[in-house]
């Protein structure tokens, strides 16, 4: 079960995941780390799936569409991995701003995915090998690994309009999750619920896009067997002819 881990105004809810305990977030994780920082005015309110391992293990799909159901119908979510540090504290300010503009904001993003394309920055090769897409027009500023020594990653201007996001940090007004049935498929656990979060966003008509919000990502993502896998079944879901002649090679 979630557990909301303060009682302040803020009217932001980060629902995160992670292997550690509620006492060890804190301090073993790099958003509990950068949550420490923040004054107890400007810190988001956390709803916190922890021991999220072993027999206890579920899909970051099943436990975002659970936190959707527990959250109350108004404020702002943010669906936000482990290993993502905070630099911003006034995040809350951020996505107000942001969620003006977009329903779903993220950091980092690509502008012209294709319809074919399972991640904003990765695709299946004719092998079903990944290989990174090159030359689209891409938004957002991010540092990796070490969040004391910034070094950034540009990818394009931010704020901007894209058509699929870093599930790193995905965040919407709850009343247009509510109102419109935005959910996260099951099916795809820890790999390409972001992309096909994004995909369903856009066949209801919503607006995505990047927004600036100083962060450092802990990693730069598995692309691996798990990630092929599920890749594939994210063009079986959105573009089976694409999936046809891959498998054809």
């Amino acid at each position: 079960m979630g557990k909301i881990l303060n009682t302040q105004q803020s009217s932001v809810f980060l629902v995160v995941a992670t292997r550690q305990s509620a006492r060890q977030f804190s301090r073993a994780t790099l958003l509990g780390q950068s949550l420490r920082n923040f004054s107890p005015t400007l810190r988001p309110k956390l709803l916190l799936y922890p021991n999220n391992e072993g027999s206890h293990l579920q899909g970051l799909s099943t436990i975002y569409n659970l936190a959707i159901e527990k959250l109350p119908d108004q404020g702002i979510v943010a669906f936000v991995h482990d290993d993502l540090y905070l630099h911003d504290w006034y995040l809350n300010q951020r996505l107000e701003e942001a969620l003006r503009y977009f329903d779903v904001v993220g950091l980092v993003g690509s502008v012209t995915a294709d319809d074919d394309q399972p991640s904003w920055c990765f695709r299946l090769d004719p092998s079903l090998r990944p290989q990174r897409v090159e030359g689209q027009r891409a938004s957002g500023y991010l540092n990796h690994h070490n969040p004391y020594q910034p070094e950034l990653d540009v990818y394009g201007p931010t704020p901007y309009s894209c058509r699929l996001l870093d599930g790193v940090f995905l965040a919407c007004r709850l009343s247009t999750l509510k109102n419109s049935g935005l959910r996260f498929d099951p099916q795809f656990d820890f790999h390409c619920y972001d992309s096909d979060f994004c995909r369903s966003a856009e066949s209801l008509g919503l607006r995505m896009g990047t927004w600036p919000i100083s962060c450092t990502h802990g990693s730069l993502g598995k692309f691996d067997n798990a990630w092929i896998s599920q890749a594939q079944l994210w063009l079986q879901k959105w573009h089976p002819l694409s999936l046809d002649k891959l498998s054809a090679h």
